[in-house]
């Protein structure tokens, strides 16, 4: 069990909580766990339990995977957006195969998405 650090200062989780469940909801609770990159199976009962804010989730990033994904539409997003904006402005598209090489990788992007 962790201890704690004798400089640590917070409320300190004393109390003690059972729940009965069966080996095979154990085994699904524990591969969640896992699954999510939760320290223990404490921790993310907890998160279950209390339902924690988006930001609170979105402050510890569980799948690095998804956070490169993430930055990978943005910049794709931003291509797209100056393709748009330039084609809006003058009426005319400087290179069709960079708005179709744009397209094709948020295609591609968004499939690893999904796959997620």
């Amino acid at each position: 069990m962790a201890r704690y650090e004798r400089s640590y200062t917070g409320e300190r989780r004393t109390e003690h909580l059972g729940v009965q469940l069966t080996p095979t909801e154990k085994g699904e609770l524990e591969k969640a766990a896992e699954g999510q990159g939760a320290p223990n199976v404490s921790a993310y009962a907890r998160e279950l339990l209390f339902r924690r804010s988006a930001a609170v989730v979105a402050a510890t990033r569980r799948n690095p995977e998804a956070k490169a994904l993430a930055a990978e539409l943005r910049a794709i997003g931003n291509n797209l957006n100056q393709v748009a904006r330039h084609l809006n402005s003058t009426g005319e598209l400087r290179d069709w195969g960079e708005l179709r090489e744009a397209i094709d990788l948020h295609k591609q992007a968004v499939l690893r998405v999904l796959d997620l």
